[in-house]
């Protein structure tokens, strides 16, 4: 039996379990900090959780604090995700922006027909559990959390295909914050090399299966070897997840 198969999002047993985790990850959060932005954060992430995203909520915390932040800062760049699912990372960030009352054009890549199918770059595990339709998700529901949440859709740009189709023709020209949630190395790969030069100086690119799938963690560490980066501008969120800034 498939037990990744089985233990995934795309099932009932998957969804369950992501629920479950979040709930006790939301309850660790208030009796930490309780606070008007702990309650905040948390009624958010109970919306797009687990229908929207299998993004830890420690994750999702992180990418809402730190578009606050660059809005804050005025660093101009739209928001580009690659690898979107349903849609609950982007409406994270996109609610920063309205609670801080900075619009940003949102860039959002997905074949929107599950992964592709990992290479030898990444683990026999991978390989050996992979099926097609993992992780699909669909510009519907996408729509439909926005929505949900009252987030306005008109400056969000759906690109649905396959990475090596979408992104090296795409026209997005400046970048504040580029979130890649790709989880194999060649896709991983390719968003960095395509998408890193658009960066805006002070802008951040985030990993969020960092620490968790091989392949993105060898690809991140092969990008930074390649641009002369050390591997310590890495800082992790968690056990699953890693950012670093662009340099100035």
């Amino acid at each position: 039996m498939n037990m990744v198969k089985l233990l995934s999002p795309d099932f009932a047993i998957g969804k369950v379990l992501v629920a479950g985790r979040s709930i006790l990850e939301i309850g660790a959060l208030l009796a930490a900090r309780p606070s008007t932005e702990s309650i905040h954060l948390a009624r958010l992430i109970m919306q797009v959780k687990p229908a929207h995203t299998m993004v830890r909520n420690q994750n999702l915390i992180n990418l809402y604090r730190m578009v606050r932040y660059l809005n804050r800062s005025a660093l101009p760049g739209a928001i580009v995700e690659c690898g979107v699912w349903n849609g609950g990372s982007s409406a994270m960030m996109a609610a920063a922006c309205r609670d801080t009352g900075v619009p940003r054009s949102f860039w959002l890549f997905d074949s929107f027909e599950g992964l592709p199918r990992p290479t030898e770059n990444d683990n026999a595990i991978e390989r050996d559990s992979y099926f097609e339709g993992w992780n699909k998700g669909s510009i519907e529901n996408v729509e439909r959390i926005f929505r949900k949440l009252e987030l306005p859709l008109n400056h969000v740009h759906f690109v649905k295909g396959w990475f090596d189709q979408t992104i090296p023709v795409a026209t997005v020209d400046q970048i504040a914050l580029l979130h890649i949630d790709a989880d194999w190395y060649e896709s991983v790969s390719l968003v960095l090399n395509q998408l890193y030069d658009r960066i805006t100086p002070g802008g951040y690119v985030v990993f969020d299966d960092y620490g968790y799938w091989e392949g993105c963690d060898r690809a991140a560490h092969d990008f930074l070897d390649s641009r002369g980066m050390p591997r310590a501008a890495l800082h992790r969120v968690g056990s699953m997840g890693a950012y670093f800034q662009k340099p100035a």
